[in-house]
């Protein structure tokens, strides 16, 4: 086959904000035109742009398809189709994958792309993102001739383009030597891609500025419009500043008065404001999920009749309306609506119970001796205030409980110890295949090593058709609703806003900027 998410601050934080941001906006020179710099609010950092080893999803919405460039990418039908390939090739037994790049591409370094830098990407890729590197096993991505990579499996490997394309650590080609240029943590040091904007700056704990790549080359058809990810990118902004704004308030107070031109994080309780305001747009999508991860290394979460009676005891709807107010839907699919061909009902059984009889009798047959379950949650946000309403459901149950409050970056510091909680929230965004869902992996902190998952994971994985690899989907989730690697409490939707002075933006599963203009 060839396929060619509070408080409010007081109002005079806002201004101060505002006095930082117009300061960055000047710089041109006397007679030439401004710069357009789009200025956009973001509520979380992360701890690196190195998207090969960090899934966060701001840190993805910002370099992916922006900075950065894949093999193949995403349309609005989640189809995988080209963008640093000319085109790709599965073998008739899917073992096999073949990739032809497109000529003449420059890096952000002046330095064109070549079959070394694919090479070296790709398989840094592997080596960082457990998803892949189970169905890769052994193999890696070679040069097989100028201009053609390809990647050898020992057994069909299908979906490996869709992992590829839309993988929540992104396969982003970089250059050869930015792989091999590592920082003490491991991320790399330099931030150089293909993409239409090329890293500015980054001030941690205020903002990262991109400028426009002005040697960027587009792929596919001039005027025709960006589908999904894919298409021909023209960018008409200068600049971009993403701007670190945990507090909401300050957020819609700097959207109002045009501090800012997007608000990517729109508050539940801003949106009859925003929709009340006709010289803004807002846009409201399911964007993922809520989940509640064991720790199953130690403690009384490693226990399958303690996680299996915490489950069936909880009310999610409860939980989500405290944490989402009225952006949510409730559902037991690991998947979300918008992927109809992997939403699945398996396991809806087990979903939302709420039954607190039922979750004390297996309670009696777990091991639970009445130790505090440490729960550790994070902000910006209001997962802390859904972890209250969960606390007091599970206190009705005789389950002793306590919360600890972090930032997002220590939240994902601390997930990598056992020792430090036996719960803790995280939401998991849209990916294109289930086998993305990086909580089935026995890597991801959580620790999922269950034999049997283990097993339904690699029949998925090695199926050798979408409609097999579909059919062996209902087992895997049936079974992890039994299992509970984690759980399910429901759909977020997200919700973006911008000033109607912007026009062209992508909105695929976030907001992206390669052809937006500022009037």
């Amino acid at each position: 086959m060839v396929f060619s998410f509070r408080r409010r601050l007081p109002f005079l934080l806002s201004l101060l904000a505002a006095s930082r941001i117009f300061a960055l906006g000047g710089g041109e020179r006397p007679g030439e035109p401004a710069p357009k710099i789009l200025h956009v609010a973001v509520m979380q950092e992360f701890p690196s742009l190195d998207l090969h080893k960090n899934s966060t999803l701001i840190a993805r919405q910002i370099g992916a398809g922006q900075i950065w460039e894949k093999l193949v990418t995403l349309n609005s039908r989640s189809d995988v189709v080209p963008e640093l390939a000319e085109d790709f090739e599965i073998s008739p037994d899917g073992t096999v994958l073949t990739f032809r790049l497109r000529e003449g591409v420059p890096f952000h370094d002046g330095s064109m792309m070549r079959a070394a830098d694919v090479v070296a990407s790709m398989n840094r890729w592997i080596d960082s993102y457990a998803p892949a590197r189970e169905l890769a096993g052994d193999s890696r991505f070679e040069e097989i001739a100028a201009g053609l990579v390809q990647i050898r499996f020992s057994a069909p490997a299908v979906t490996f383009p869709d992992m590829i394309a839309g993988s929540p650590q992104s396969a982003i080609i970089t250059s050869a030597a930015a792989c091999a240029g590592e920082d003490s943590r491991g991320f790399m040091r330099s931030y150089i891609g293909t993409g239409p904007f090329r890293f500015s700056e980054w001030k941690e704990g205020q903002y990262v500025s991109l400028e426009k790549f002005s040697a960027y080359l587009p792929y596919g058809v001039p005027g025709e419009p960006v589908d999904g990810w894919a298409g021909y990118k023209d960018p008409q902004i200068d600049k971009i500043y993403y701007h670190l704004v945990p507090q909401a308030g300050t957020r819609l107070a700097g959207l109002l008065t045009g501090q800012f031109d997007v608000d990517y994080n729109v508050d539940n309780d801003d949106l009859p404001v925003i929709k009340g305001k006709d010289d803004l747009h807002l846009v409201n999508y399911q964007a993922g999920l809520l989940a509640l991860i064991f720790n199953k290394k130690q403690g009384p979460c490693a226990d399958l009749n303690f996680r299996q009676a915490l489950n069936a005891a909880l009310n999610a709807d409860e939980i989500m309306k405290a944490v989402f107010g009225e952006q949510y839907t409730l559902g037991s699919s690991y998947m979300e609506d918008t992927q109809d061909y992997w939403n699945s009902p398996a396991g809806k059984e087990h979903y939302n119970r709420a039954d607190l009889e039922y979750a004390g009798e297996l309670l009696k047959k777990s091991g639970y001796a009445g130790e505090t379950i440490r729960i550790l949650t994070s902000v910006p946000g209001t997962t802390n205030q859904g972890v209250l309403v969960m606390m007091a459901q599970l206190e009705k149950l005789g389950i002793k409980t306590e919360m600890t409050v972090v930032d997002w970056t220590t939240l994902l510091q601390y997930r990598n110890d056992p020792s430090r909680y036996d719960i803790y929230t995280s939401t998991f965004y849209s990916v294109p295949i289930p086998s993305l869902k990086l909580f089935l992996s026995p890597s991801f902190p959580g620790w999922s090593d269950d034999p049997r998952l283990a097993r339904l994971l690699g029949d998925f994985n090695s199926a050798r058709s979408r409609e097999e690899a579909r059919e062996r989907w209902e087992f895997l989730q049936a079974y992890a609703w039994e299992y509970l690697p984690i759980v399910n409490l429901g759909h977020l939707s997200q919700a973006h806003a911008w000033r109607d002075r912007v026009d062209g933006i992508t909105v695929f599963n976030g907001l992206y900027f390669w052809n937006a203009a500022i009037r």
